[in-house]
């Protein structure tokens, strides 16, 4: 089969894959139906993290069941599933403390992730335990339920920032992950705020949030007359290099939400101003026991489905990608636009 891997070269590439067959009697063998390329893959192309070499790459997808293993009983041959690609251990100190989203493995060296330290699936064939193959419903469509990954890392973050009907919130950013982030926003919150540099995805912003505006127009004068001379409770940074503008912007007692992932972006704050004002920067980690409330959410939003704005073959990946990475880097550039919010690989 094809596989599309992170090569020693430092770049994609696809090559030929030995099929994985079933060896445990507790594992699942999925045909992958749909694969989004999510912004950690991006940051990887791009530098800004580093990939562990000769391993496939991806890890938001949904496949059918085509074969199970003889103890297998979560899901049965012919079944629809959302994949999740981060395979806690269950036995180290973070996971018996029921904290499985910093799970560091049996070995210390860290949780073994789908696409990122173990095989991932943008592929034909994917194998994991059945712990990790979460059921879908029937009538949910692949393009809402290739969302339902992302969506849980969403909804992680807003559960850990305690997210109330009375907040005000701000998205920065408006792609894959920052309209998830409005979406849930416009369910939790009072009013929901998105900023976009992209007119494509600023466009999606304006279907979905209250307000959607270019960081230019983030004024003093616009925020005070939707906050009604307040600031944002809640503020969102899907972007991974906006906490200045974050910090700007944050109502005394509010939450800064760092989001979005850029490794080589720092930053520098007075821990004075935090400490008087009673801002709080929460960091939220990998996602924990949300992707049940994933599928809930995605199966009352079928709305979800128009996230996915391109389909292309997995041979199909260097145009994918150049596309993707205009979104995810280039947009700001004079004249150069990514006409899409979420691609996804269709083998």
């Amino acid at each position: 089969m094809e596989a599309l891997i992170w090569a020693s070269s430092h770049k994609l590439e696809l090559c030929e894959w030995e099929e994985p067959q079933i060896a445990a009697s507790d594992q699942v063998k999925i045909r992958i139906e749909m694969t989004g390329i999510c912004g950690t893959d991006l940051a990887v192309v791009t530098g800004k993290e580093d990939g562990v070499t000769g391993v496939i790459r991806g890890h938001e997808a949904v496949g059918t069941v085509i074969e199970i293993g003889s103890d297998v009983d979560r899901v049965k041959v012919g079944d629809r599933v959302v994949i999740d690609p981060n395979q806690s251990c269950g036995e180290c100190y973070f996971c018996l403390k029921k904290q499985p989203h910093l799970c560091i493995g049996t070995d210390g060296k860290g949780m073994p992730i789908a696409g990122l330290n173990r095989n991932g699936t943008f592929t034909f064939f994917y194998l994991t335990a059945q712990t990790f193959a979460h059921p879908l419903p029937e009538h949910m469509s692949w393009e809402a339920t290739v969302m339902v990954e992302p969506l849980a890392c969403v909804l992680h973050n807003f559960k850990e920032a305690h997210v109330s009907a009375n907040d005000k919130v701000l998205v920065l950013g408006s792609g894959p992950m920052g309209i998830l982030s409005q979406m849930v926003s416009k369910s939790k919150a009072a009013l929901t705020v998105a900023t976009e540099i992209n007119p494509y995805r600023l466009a999606f912003a304006k279907e979905i949030s209250d307000f959607a505006l270019t960081p230019s127009q983030l004024t003093e004068a616009a925020v005070d007359k939707i906050c009604l001379g307040r600031r944002f409770d809640l503020i969102i940074d899907t972007v991974g290099n906006q906490l200045e503008v974050a910090e700007k912007w944050i109502e005394r007692g509010g939450r800064i939400v760092p989001f979005g992932i850029n490794a080589k972006y720092r930053y520098t704050f007075s821990p004075t101003k935090f400490v008087q004002h009673a801002i709080k920067i929460i960091a939220s980690g990998e996602y924990r026991y949300m992707f049940e409330e994933a599928v809930r959410f995605a199966a009352e939003t079928p709305e979800l489905k128009n996230l996915v704005t391109r389909k292309v073959k997995l041979n199909q990946y260097e145009a994918a990608m150049i596309n993707e990475l205009i979104g995810y880097e280039l947009n700001s550039l004079k004249g150069v636009r990514s006409e899409t919010v979420k691609t996804v690989f269709v083998p």
